[in-house]
């Protein structure tokens, strides 16, 4: 059985619909609210443990009702928690997603005391597939060096100067744009599409050894194979709510490259994972099922 390890920041998240922006100095009341796992790892670590790999989640949570509801999900969709370090001093970091029905867009308010880093990486296993963010960049980097052979997916979002050590380390980096952008010194221009592929290459010529897959919002997500850059697009859906996208996109990549497909596939079906998930409201509630995601994945390719 393929075996994975995601480390990094896990929340407990409250997903809020609105119908239109909140007035400042208002009072607002909210009768209907969604709650659950949110963060990076425990996105990408509820993807791949519903989609049949064994996974396990490394983070540090509060020793509070949120801490223990993350716990019981955990435990509910079968992830290793062996790793979870508790905290008696901080609490369980909380995410309030404010969700505009109006405009389709989403607020996040990250809420927590500061980021509390694993205290150690001991595992007792070998994971066939590392997924890890920015968030704990000193253990991410003890992973990754201490397996160099697995695969190995990081979330490059934070613009900080560790993550672009990270970068150094990781198989597959999977950047937003403006991280792309940042570290390529490079500005994308849609209107020129040679500044796709100029970014791109200053990238390589940066990160000799990482694979990069750029994702570029409703553009879908640039990556190179066999020498070719190319952009697969984002699977056409009434969106809803995107939140989750980002982290359902990079936990399909890793399905599919820990499986054995190759860069091109994983990026196509980490569109249709993304794509899928827009179409719901709510955070680990909205991961397409594996076979919704293959259906529309045979459909179009």
């Amino acid at each position: 059985m393929i075996k994975a390890i995601c480390l990094g920041r896990v929340t407990y998240e409250i997903d809020l619909v609105i119908e239109k922006a909140l007035v400042e100095g208002s009072t607002n009341e909210f009768f209907e609210k969604k709650g659950g796992v949110g963060g990076e790892a425990g996105t990408m670590g509820c993807c791949l443990a519903k989609w049949g790999i064994a996974t396990a989640v490394a983070c540090v949570l509060g020793n509070d009702i949120n801490g223990t509801r993350i716990r019981k999900y955990f435990d509910k969709v079968h992830i290793d928690s062996r790793f979870i370090e508790p905290t008696y001093e901080n609490d369980t970091p909380i995410s309030v997603i404010q969700i505009n029905n109006t405009s389709g867009k989403q607020t996040t308010l990250n809420l927590s005391d500061r980021y509390i880093s694993l205290k150690k990486c001991d595992f007792d296993f070998t994971p066939d597939v590392i997924c890890v963010d920015g968030y704990d960049s000193v253990q991410a980097k003890n992973l990754l060096e201490r397996f160099p052979h697995s695969i190995s997916v990081l979330d490059a979002s934070l613009v900080t100067s560790a993550v672009m050590e990270l970068v150094k380390k990781a198989k597959v980096a999977v950047c937003t744009q403006e991280f792309a952008e940042n570290a390529a010194n490079q500005r994308i221009d849609f209107q020129d599409m040679s500044t796709l592929v100029s970014l791109y290459q200053r990238l390589k010529k940066k990160f000799l050894k990482t694979e990069f897959v750029i994702t570029l919002g409703e553009k879908g997500a640039m990556y190179c194979i066999n020498n070719q850059i190319k952009v697969t697009p984002s699977l056409k859906v009434k969106a809803v709510d995107a939140h989750s996208c980002g982290s359902v996109f990079r936990a399909a990549l890793a399905y599919t490259l820990a499986n054995g497909g190759d860069i091109e596939k994983g990026v196509k079906m980490g569109c249709i994972a993304a794509g899928l998930s827009a179409t719901k409201v709510g955070g680990v509630d909205t991961i397409p099922t594996l076979e919704e995601i293959k259906n529309v994945y045979e459909q179009n390719y």
